[in-house]
């Protein structure tokens, strides 16, 4: 009997975590000394650790719901200066509508900015900005009476950009674990115990029908299913 393989690259964080929480408690049941070399453990078990803590600071960052939130306010504001300039060109004013084609320009120039990454977004919204404060945007932008339109804009980006500053910081002083290097460490060792068991049944020194294989296959057939569960939600 051999263990099952499994693709750790296809786990969310939280899937990789719980699957090896679920092997180290087995091991721990079973006995460490007894299924794999104590030293492979110890750094299974560290790696580990540095992975839970590393996935706590992902799941305890309040600046994260925080950022989320102020994102769709953002992008709300945005959205609707944006489609009051394109309302105004339909305007029965000439010169109205040639203030609002004028301002549309520099909105089609940038594109959907709120389909850009968070600081590509940012920065996007800061350029628009500072062509707004150009005098012939300035004044189309008098003419229209969208004043209010963009000092809302430019204070809910800044309110973003302090928001995105503060979780740079935060995640300098809280830990010095980043989850994609735990990940790869905890496999790491959780490999290498899986050889250490393996070369035990090729010299004897373990049986086919041990226990702790048959519970370990299991684990792992279980989280298979999940992974191909969730693979077939996103095909669908």
């Amino acid at each position: 009997m051999k263990i099952i393989t499994i693709q750790f690259s296809r786990m969310k964080n939280e899937v990789h975590a719980q699957f090896h929480e679920t092997v180290n408690s087995l091991i721990l049941k079973a006995g460490a000394e007894t299924h794999a070399a104590e030293m492979l453990y110890a750094l299974f078990k560290q790696a580990l650790d540095n992975e839970l803590e590393a996935l706590n600071i992902i799941r305890k960052s309040e600046l994260t719901a925080k950022i989320s939130e102020q994102d769709g306010v953002r992008d709300a504001i945005y959205r609707g200066f944006s489609d009051t300039v394109k309302s105004f060109r339909n305007h029965f004013d000439a010169d109205m509508r040639e203030a609002a084609n004028r301002l549309w320009n520099i909105f089609l120039h940038y594109g959907n900015v709120t389909q850009k990454p968070l600081d590509a977004e940012t920065a996007a919204i800061s350029d628009i900005l500072r062509e707004l404060e150009r005098p012939e945007n300035a004044v189309a932008i008098d003419k229209l009476l969208l004043n209010s339109w963009v000092t809302k804009l430019a204070a809910e980006n800044a309110a973003f950009h302090d928001l995105m500053m503060q979780r740079y910081g935060e995640s300098l002083e809280k830990t010095p674990y980043r989850m994609k290097t735990a990940r790869v460490e905890t496999d790491r060792y959780y490999r290498a115990i899986v050889a250490e068991i393996e070369n035990q049944l090729i010299t004897g020194k373990m049986n086919a029908d041990n226990g702790f294989i048959i519970e370990l296959n299991a684990i792992v057939r279980r989280f298979k299913s999940i992974l191909a569960q969730e693979f077939a939600r996103k095909k669908n």
